[in-house]
């Protein structure tokens, strides 16, 4: 990976932070709003509905930036781009598919199916 892919990948990824965090300003106005609100009692279970829905969101949110600054951390100690299991590059093609990616193809596949496949005691 150059320079240029590099400082393209970073892009990519400040670009996506800010629109989370753009999204998360969001949601808290718009649960702001919606708590401002006099609400009747049928209304206040949508609004129980709405705040837990709100909740899981905001939660995925959090995930994808923590994920986000863990790719730039890497950025700048040097290590972006190595998978965390192999120790290879990982692909400019699947960093730019999925730029917070921490394994390779190949350990990524390993991984879910690994993941995927019960275990029983014996």
């Amino acid at each position: 990976m150059n320079e240029n892919d590099r400082r393209h990948l970073k892009e990519l990824l400040l670009r996506e932070r800010r629109e989370i965090f753009n999204h998360l300003y969001g949601l808290e106005s718009d649960w702001h709003a919606l708590s401002e609100h006099d609400i009747e009692r049928e209304e206040e279970a949508q609004k129980v509905t709405l705040a837990d829905l709100l909740g899981r969101i905001k939660a995925r949110d959090r995930q994808r930036l923590s994920e986000i600054e863990g790719a730039l951390t890497k950025m700048m100690s040097g290590t972006y781009g190595i998978c965390e299991e192999c120790r290879e590059p990982i692909s400019l093609a699947r960093l730019q598919a999925l730029p917070t990616t921490s394994f390779c193809r190949r350990c990524a596949s390993e991984l879910e199916t690994k993941q995927k496949s019960p275990t029983f005691p014996l």
